[in-house]
């Protein structure tokens, strides 16, 4: 026999004259053929998924700066777990996480004014978006 064509499946496939089963379709998103669901690769993350009390919120970040030169600042106040400078309508802003509330807290009064590239930022608490007050 050899190759078919399309099968009762929908799909290109080995079999007879009528077409193979399963196999896999041209018009289906790559990702669907490798049995993943979702968006893709960094697609669909919204921040990242860690308790607020170990994430601090960076204000006032100089145009430009990098996660490298804010990692390597807030490392000053213990070991950063996840650092990450926003971009578009959060520019100028960035987020910090640690492995422990106290080197949170301990960020927070040590690096709050501190100088970051000749200017200075604003460090403070986590604040989830539904948590914030109505302005």
């Amino acid at each position: 026999m050899g190759w078919g064509g399309w099968g009762k499946e929908g799909g290109w496939g080995k079999g007879g004259e009528k077409g193979g089963k399963g196999g896999w379709s041209p018009w289906q998103p790559m990702f669907m053929k490798w049995g993943m669901k979702g968006k893709g690769w960094g697609k669909g993350s919204k921040g990242l998924k860690v308790d607020p009390a170990l994430k601090c919120w960076i204000g006032n970040l100089p145009e430009g700066t990098s996660w490298k030169a804010l990692q390597e600042h807030m490392n000053q106040a213990g070991k950063t777990t996840w650092v990450e400078c926003f971009s578009g309508k959060g520019a100028g802003t960035g987020g910090v996480s640690y492995a422990t509330a106290e080197e949170a807290a301990n960020a927070i009064t040590m690096l709050n004014g501190s100088l970051l590239n000749g200017q200075a930022i604003m460090v403070d608490v986590w604040v989830k978006q539904s948590d914030a007050p109505a302005s």
